[in-house]
């Protein structure tokens, strides 16, 4: 099985598992899903784990990073009251930006301004990021925090707090070179910035043989050129029947109920709040 992040670093040739150990500071349990490239499926993915966490009855907090639309609101099916762009020049604090999505789950939605006197323009960089940390006040009543940072790696930068309660699951969701690359090019970057953080790959839309090479090629090269492993966090299936049922309008907790892709992502939600439970191999 894969070495788990709560596992001591490797000390071997060298190789550490990234995230064992961490100065940071302690924070509420937080995932951000984040990819190398665009339609791996992240926004689908957080929103998975999200409910899934949810209908366990942990406090969930979904953040929805793009600044542009809201896949995330489109995806659960509702209207935001709000978007974190709100919080753009002070003009509201962190909970006028929450919409209730049952009693266990929040959203934090993602694009424009809602709440009137916004500047519609894009948002730059070091705005995003203090947004962004404004809605750490937020965590701090959830029992777990579940970004969806998508492609651009401006946002993902930006949603990243860090502290050591923190993960970025690397969104893969092919075998070509192409997206093994990119998936690869996130990793290192992230690591770059932020190289206290635990970095673990999350493969989507393959079957356990498949995300075992994906797997073994983006660790081999974070092993050959950075000198740490890449932990698997899990591996979601193709679900053809989930993504046929939301196309046709399904309510999406309706559609993902019970779905072999929403069953995976509550086994990375156990893997997240269970430290002491291994990370699932593609062969588990």
């Amino acid at each position: 099985m894969s070495t788990p992040p709560s596992v001591p670093r490797t000390q071997a040739a060298g190789i550490q598992v990234r995230g064992a150990t961490s100065s940071l500071p302690p924070g509420a349990p937080t995932l951000v899903v984040a990819s190398g490239r665009g339609g791996s499926g992240s926004s689908l993915i957080a929103a998975l784990v999200a409910a899934a966490a949810a209908g366990d009855g942990v406090r969930t907090l979904l953040i929805d990073a793009d600044d542009l639309v809201s896949p995330l609101a489109m995806t659960l099916g509702i209207t935001p009251r709000a978007s974190w762009m709100d919080l753009r020049g002070g003009r509201v604090a962190p909970p006028a930006v929450v919409t209730p999505v049952s009693t266990t789950l929040s959203l934090v939605a993602g694009g424009q301004e809602r709440l009137g006197g916004g500047s519609g323009a894009p948002c730059p960089a070091p705005e995003r990021k203090a947004c962004m940390r404004r809605l750490q006040m937020l965590a701090e009543s959830a029992e777990l925090v579940v970004i969806d940072a998508g492609s651009r790696l401006d946002a993902v930068l930006a949603a990243i707090t860090p502290h050591a309660g923190e993960r970025l699951l690397a969104v893969s969701s092919g075998s070509d070179p192409v997206g093994l690359a990119s998936t690869y090019a996130l990793c290192k970057a992230v690591h770059e910035r932020h190289p206290a953080l635990a970095v673990e790959l999350l493969v989507n839309r393959q079957d356990p043989r498949e995300a075992a090479r994906d797997h073994d090629a983006v660790d081999a090269g974070a092993r050959q050129f950075l000198g740490w492993t890449v932990p698997l966090a899990g591996v979601i299936p193709d679900d053809p029947t989930l993504a046929a049922t939301l196309r046709a309008g399904l309510p999406f907790f309706e559609a993902a109920a019970g779905s072999p892709a929403a069953n995976a992502a509550h086994a990375v939600v156990r893997q997240v709040l269970d430290p002491r439970s291994s990370s699932p191999t593609a062969g588990s």
